[in-house]
């Protein structure tokens, strides 16, 4: 079922295929009223999507996904009303950037080594003046014939788990709280599923730490759950006090089977008041700094 907001998207600033402005304009057009934008390392693509969603009377909520060392699964933290010029915070990101740069080298030497004939060169024409990434080699391989789409240089190559993925330089839990709590923002923990945490109780023990050490809400609402996750994701969120927030992880072409605005049959959050929280809390937590 389509929501009137998303709090979990991401523009061609990181993985995603549209440009702020185009993303904000389809948000428009399938009557998506508030939207986060919370790509990957980066901030950059905030400023040309605030000025669209002032165009086109969508409310875009600035963010960014970063990415948590942990285990058993992964763990992804989203930072909102952030500060996207804090000084801190863009220099946390350009420490990530230049580790996704290495790690961009790398899987074209692993490409390489399958006889794919890509190089970084290609891959920086591709991306122009965006931040490089997955979705630009796997761009040049269609190009150059070496994937029939882009779905399919994900899954043979560039997915997590595929034959050339690498990983990414990660944060530590408290780095990651520390810069984003540091640029005014809230934090909120993305697609818990990806924790693949043993079940019930330990998610529950976990959401409960995580609340002590400062996250202030939970994803509950995620394309990446299924319907009974999103319950149970809900309901701990409530008992823990924190936070219930949706989003879809929508990245365009790069995901096609996920919906902007979609990720429940059934989604217990009125958006309105969701917002004023947030806003609330952010606004505690400045004067806390």
């Amino acid at each position: 079922m389509k929501q009137d907001f998303d709090l979990h998207t991401h523009t061609d600033a990181s993985d995603g295929s549209l440009p702020p402005s185009a993303l904000i304009e389809k948000a428009r057009s399938e009557g998506v009223r508030f939207i986060g934008i919370t790509d990957h390392d980066t901030v950059k693509g905030i400023d040309e999507a605030v000025s669209a969603g002032r165009k086109f009377d969508v409310e875009v909520v600035p963010g960014v996904e970063i990415s948590v060392d942990f285990s058993p699964g992964t763990m992804h933290l989203c930072g909102y009303l952030i500060d996207a010029g804090n000084a801190v915070l863009n220099n946390k990101l350009l420490y990530l950037q230049q580790g996704r740069a290495r790690r961009n080298e790398e899987m074209i030497r692993k490409l390489n080594g399958l006889g794919i004939d890509i190089s970084i060169e290609d891959v920086k024409a591709e991306a122009g003046k965006e931040e490089l990434g997955r979705p630009h080699l796997a761009s040049v391989m269609v190009k150059k014939g070496f994937a029939c789409d882009m779905e399919e240089a994900f899954s043979k190559y560039l997915a997590k788990e595929a034959s050339c993925y690498v990983d990414r330089i990660r944060l530590t839990l408290e780095e990651s709280l520390e810069v984003i709590r540091g640029s005014g923002g809230i934090v909120v923990l993305a697609h818990p599923a990806q924790l693949k945490l043993a079940g019930e109780k330990d998610y529950r023990s976990t959401f409960f730490r995580l609340k002590d050490m400062g996250i202030s809400g939970i994803e509950a609402y995620s394309s990446c759950h299924s319907e009974a996750e999103n319950r149970m994701f809900k309901n701990l969120a409530d008992e823990a006090d924190m936070l219930v927030t949706g989003g879809s992880d929508f990245h365009g072409d790069i995901k096609p089977d996920v919906e902007l605005g979609v990720f429940g049959d059934v989604v217990d959050i009125d958006s309105d008041e969701l917002f004023k929280k947030m806003k609330y809390t952010a606004a505690i937590r400045r004067r806390r700094r």
